[in-house]
């Protein structure tokens, strides 16, 4: 038995004296930033189904995300490197974000892994001006620095690259509900700001925002404007019900400081008695001087678009959990959706698909959702299914080939999808 025993330990033995060579080959000022950064990330892959395009050419209309038709897709595949700031009234820290996968394309910001100043297009994966390349599926999500100003109960500022406090849903997978996203997300609201932000918690109920931003998803500002943005939130009864209030407003068109772009955003977030149940809403407004098309045609005027999301969710076991979402979006004007579902009537000649003078087409959207999923089953891994239908009062779920030529359009569509995620 001593023998097996020191047979069995000796490999052990070795492992630790290569490990205390390795450790003293890497420099000390590496040693000290691998300790203090923090590692995590997420694995997303998933199968969707659409069934109301006959032919099936691979395409969900009405989607900025989760547009396959009948297909397998990697969606998000994430590695976060993070130093926290703690606790420390004086304190520094950093977070980088890389992001690979189908949503990568649909996120880039201009002057970042895309040299295409049209945001309408860029949201539809056409990272530079109208082409794409094997950079379209890698994204920095974020990069910034953190610190903290040791005023009253301490400020904190972000200083880079940062997701947009705006609106229920987030970029990140794991942090959704629901597989497909809302269309106040991916129409109405940025993804990421890059500037300064400012935050400060007066007390257990209340906590602020203020930041300035270059813009709508760039790094390189379009114009020399800035956006100025401030968030409200109220966290009351023990923490079961959360409020958050977010503006921001300024110039996003290209080469131009006076027309204005901004947009209201609430979120109420309630648990109540039954706490099995989570229940979250969502209302936005936004307004434009002026529009530019996914074709980079500026229509005069002034443009307005609102939405309206309501979700249930209810974990009917400690493993199983089921939610529910409606939702209502409406463009009328057609500032948001223009291009993106292919309704844009065109005239002239067309370089590439969507080219040539343009009128822009509003469309009005609701979408019913209905998903379930595991959880703790399987260790830092969850599967889910979701049924998906969508309405829109004109025929925007059109079939696309691969040349961007677009069928005739439907009023509805329903999608299956099979999506797991993991994250360590």
């Amino acid at each position: 038995m001593r023998a097996r025993i020191a047979i069995v330990s000796l490999p052990i033995g070795i492992a630790a004296v290569v490990s205390a060579a390795a450790a003293e080959k890497i420099a000390p000022k590496t040693l000290e930033f691998l300790q203090a950064t923090e590692v995590s990330g997420y694995v997303q892959a998933a199968y969707q189904y659409t069934f109301d395009h006959k032919g099936n050419p691979g395409h969900a209309g009405g989607r900025q995300f989760n547009n396959s038709g009948s297909d397998f897709s990697i969606n998000q595949a994430k590695v976060t490197l993070e130093k926290p700031l703690g606790d420390s009234d004086y304190a520094a820290g950093y977070r980088v974000d890389f992001l690979v996968g189908q949503d990568a394309e649909r996120i880039h910001s201009y002057g970042l892994f895309s040299s295409n100043e049209n945001e309408l297009s860029r949201r539809q994966g056409y990272s530079n001006v109208r082409s794409r390349d094997s950079a379209d599926a890698i994204d920095l999500e974020q990069a910034y620095l953190s610190f903290r100003i040791p005023v009253g109960n301490g400020l904190d500022v972000k200083f880079g690259k940062f997701v947009s406090p705006a609106g229920a849903e987030t970029i990140d997978a794991p942090a959704n509900w629901f597989y497909s996203h809302s269309y106040i997300f991916s129409f109405g609201e940025p993804f990421t700001l890059t500037g300064a932000l400012l935050s400060y918690r007066w007390n257990d109920l209340l906590d602020t925002q203020l930041g300035v931003v270059n813009g709508w998803d760039v790094v390189t500002d379009n114009n020399s404007g800035k956006t100025l943005l401030g968030r409200v939130g109220l966290t009351l009864w023990e923490g079961k019900l959360k409020n958050a209030l977010t503006a921001m407003g300024g110039p996003e068109q290209n080469s131009n400081n006076s027309r204005y772009r901004w947009i209201v955003d609430d979120v109420l977030t309630w648990q109540p008695p039954m706490e099995n149940l989570l229940l979250q809403l969502n209302a936005m407004v936004g307004n434009e001087d002026g529009a530019v098309d996914s074709a980079g045609f500026f229509h005069s005027g002034s443009y307005s678009w609102w939405g309206a999301l309501a979700s249930a969710r209810y974990q009917w076991t400690p493993f199983i959990s089921m939610g529910l979402r409606y939702e209502y979006f409406s463009d009328t004007d057609g500032a948001r959706t223009d291009g993106a579902q292919g309704l844009r009537t065109v005239i002239g000649p067309q370089p590439w698909p969507g080219a040539g003078f343009s009128s822009l087409n509003g469309v009005d959207y609701q979408a019913v959702t209905w998903a379930i999923w595991l959880e703790k089953l399987f260790p830092n891994f969850t599967p889910r299914v979701e049924v998906r239908w969508d309405r829109a009062n004109e025929p925007a779920f059109r079939a696309q080939d691969k040349n961007g030529v677009f069928r005739n359009g439907e009023n509805s569509q329903v999608t299956v999808s099979f999506d797991a995620t993991y994250v360590f």
